[in-house]
């Protein structure tokens, strides 16, 4: 028997066994393919799916308390984490992994009606990876009326040349029954830092936020830090985070004349005002500098270094409103409020990259409006056939179901934004301070 009628004869028992093969042809940028609807199908046990709705909260509290030092409970901790087969439907082939883990994620966010999902491709097999990636999360976008938020305000950072992950929407089926319109989102872990970065050994951490917070001094006392609000997600051996402290301490404290230079030791101010500024141009609710105090980034310290980077996340509460000020919230952060003062430097650089960003967005017909009815017209059916959709108008903390009305208006709502929002920050740029 030749290697040919050998090969032929194990792809052949593998196919029958229910394998599929990724092929060599794809890769991540096939998954984050923007100019198509993706279709993912899940395949999980009725009874894992169930227990991980019922426990969708207490998994949440059970995290947030174990990172603060409480004991939960003298009963076994609940397990929030279940075994899924994954599909990916791509150019009519069934690319799957047999089995990965998911769990569910989000804060205010969450739901027992419309689940957002982490699946890991790593957990059970620390190599397995899916088209090089180890993590992902399917989320559901239960606050976001158009589903399109995040999606729009990321792939616009990406346009600025701010490091922001990728985003697409699929159609989502959990064992086979359609579950919703969903957005696969490229996480933030090494795979990402690498591709951005081209390393991935400093140490990272996921901001979650537990009290309102405006980068003031807590003490040198280190766990006011981390874990807590400052997440460790790797190098949990050899966890650091006296940096942290030293960069609040250094915005709060610094001497008016070395402000920008003492704070540059820990942080790289061009990327973060120029995040802060792409964040107030697409009217960010939510983040650095939100009505909630910081919020919705990742901080990466690079390898052998003190100076760290925020990476934006979670943008479901951009498009908030078409008068959005510019120096939205400036006067109440530590950090905006000393810069403002004392750091023109810094303010120049936030002036400048409002200015590229109107450029890049363009008006009536720019790209931002090209982007944002691209994304509309190509999730428009799916999101109809959604039955699942919830939004909260407002931002009351309340979830409710959405309807197809509330979707097509909040898409046209975005289309406005994007046709006037570069005339409104030229005319804020040409008064402002």
């Amino acid at each position: 028997m030749t290697w040919k009628y050998i090969f032929n004869f194990i792809f052949a028992l593998f196919s029958i066994l229910g394998f599929s093969f990724p092929s060599a042809a794809q890769t991540s940028d096939d998954f984050f393919n923007e100019d198509i609807l993706h279709e993912v199908r899940i395949y999980i046990d009725p009874r894992d799916y169930a227990t991980l709705k019922q426990t969708n909260f207490i998994c949440l509290m059970q995290d947030l308390e174990a990172l603060a030092g409480q004991r939960i409970s003298n009963l076994p901790r609940i397990e929030c984490w279940f075994a899924v087969e994954f599909h990916w439907i791509f150019n009519g082939r069934d690319i799957t992994i047999p089995q990965v883990a998911v769990t569910s994620h989000g804060k205010g966010s969450r739901s027992n009606i419309k689940p957002t999902f982490k699946i890991e491709f790593s957990r059970y097999e620390s190599q397995n990876t899916f088209l090089g990636l180890k993590d992902i999360i399917l989320r559901a976008n239960t606050q976001d009326a158009s589903m399109m938020h995040e999606r729009a305000a990321v792939a616009f950072f990406r346009k600025l040349g701010i490091p922001a992950p990728r985003e697409v929407h699929t159609r989502l089926y959990i064992n086979d029954q359609y579950a919703g319109l969903y957005t696969i989102v490229e996480y933030i872990d090494s795979v990402f830092l690498q591709r951005n970065f081209g390393e991935s050994d400093g140490h990272l951490y996921n901001y979650e936020w537990v009290t309102p917070w405006l980068f003031d001094y807590r003490g040198s006392d280190l766990s006011r830090y981390s874990p807590l609000p400052f997440k460790p997600e790797n190098n949990l051996i050899n966890l650091d985070p006296a940096p942290i402290e030293a960069m609040v301490r250094t915005i709060n404290e610094a001497p008016n004349a070395q402000f920008s230079a003492a704070l540059a030791q820990y942080i790289d101010l061009n990327a973060l005002f120029r995040e802060l500024a792409a964040e107030n141009f697409v009217a960010e609710q939510d983040g650095v500098i939100g009505n909630y105090g910081v919020n919705n980034f990742y901080l990466y310290r690079f390898q052998n270094s003190l100076q760290s980077i925020l990476i934006p996340w979670d943008k479901s509460n951009a498009f908030w409103s078409l008068d959005w000020n510019i120096m939205h919230n400036f006067t109440t952060n530590v950090l905006t409020s000393r810069a403002l003062a004392v750091a023109p430097d810094l303010l120049a650089i936030y002036r400048n990259t409002l200015r590229q960003a109107s450029d890049v967005a363009g008006g009536a017909g720019g790209w931002l409006e090209q982007e944002i009815t691209k994304e509309y017209q190509q999730i428009r059916q799916a999101a109809y056939d959604d039955n699942l959709k919830l939004c909260d108008p407002g931002a009351t903390g309340s979830l409710r179901p959405c309807t197809n009305d509330q979707f097509d208006a909040e898409a046209l709502f975005m289309i406005q934004f994007a046709r006037q929002r570069a005339a409104d920050v030229r005319a804020q740029l040409a008064t402002g301070p």
